[in-house]
């Protein structure tokens, strides 16, 4: 009897040892869990290849291996959310209308390149647990006092379609990641930082950030050296060149963000 009960002890603390262990490997999702390593996000999916934040950029990222994709998420005129970058149509379209004075409805009679669409976040969404890809969702208002309601309806979308587990959220409009921590707590955050931004430290340690999502052109060795220290992980955006890649990755850089993930994913 004795025999027996120390049997299931031994096998009771290994189970246990093991389940800590796979906690910590935890990463950025539950789905990708850090023992995958330093990995590529697909920037929009793939710019140069396919018309980004685009259902076909999407599919063409899974295509090509890449098992995360970053896009971003705003709001038309009736408060749906949609994957798209610009505040306005001009660059994608040649049309100087605002993506949040359009309807959905209207938003779907212009026409993107390649005959694309700008797609509903609802669709992206189901098309990546199709797909079974991961995703850095950017929370991007098209104005700083959407920050609220763009976070709340990314939110409605993302627990409709039970995909919280292949989402980490990232924003340079910090209100939209503190709604988002308040709505989805559970769910990692990166702290986007740019020029521009404030002091960010503060922002993160309140957040209880995950990361810290830095343009590539401002990181410098004292800087990533002192963001591994607050223990936060570091993703960079945007890196095309493989070289840079490494050598960032060789810096300790948990994850970069690229236009071209096929390339330097290889």
């Amino acid at each position: 009897m004795k025999k027996i009960i120390l049997s299931v002890c031994a096998l009771a603390l290994i189970l246990f040892l093991f389940m800590g262990k796979k906690m910590e490997r935890q990463g950025i999702t539950k789905h990708l869990p850090t023992d995958y390593k330093q990995f590529v996000i697909g920037h929009r999916g793939a710019r140069p290849m396919v018309p980004e934040n685009t259902l076909s950029a999407f599919k063409y990222a899974k295509e090509h291996g890449v098992k995360m994709v970053e896009l971003d998420v705003m709001l038309t005129a009736d408060k749906i959310p949609v994957v798209f970058h610009d505040e306005t149509l001009k660059r994608m379209a040649r049309n100087p209308a605002r993506i949040d004075e359009l309807t959905f409805e209207e938003l779907q009679k212009i026409e993107l390149p390649a005959g694309e669409r700008v797609p509903s976040f609802d669709a992206v969404v189901k098309l990546l647990k199709e797909l079974d890809l991961s995703v850095n969702v950017e929370i991007k208002p098209s104005k700083p006092e959407f920050a609220k309601i763009t976070a709340q309806k990314a939110w409605e979308c993302i627990k409709a379609n039970d995909f919280a587990d292949h989402v980490f959220v990232s924003s340079f409009e910090w209100d939209s990641l503190f709604e988002f921590k308040k709505l989805a707590p559970s769910i990692k955050r990166g702290v986007l930082v740019e020029d521009v931004s404030p002091d960010w430290r503060e922002t993160a340690k309140k957040l209880e950030a995950f990361s810290i999502n830095y343009d590539a052109n401002l990181l410098t060795p004292a800087l990533i050296e002192e963001i591994h220290s607050l223990g936060y992980k570091i993703l960079v955006w945007t890196v095309n060149d493989k070289k840079v890649a490494n050598t960032l990755f060789e810096q300790g850089i948990f994850a970069i963000f690229s236009d071209e993930p096929d390339i330097l994913g290889e």
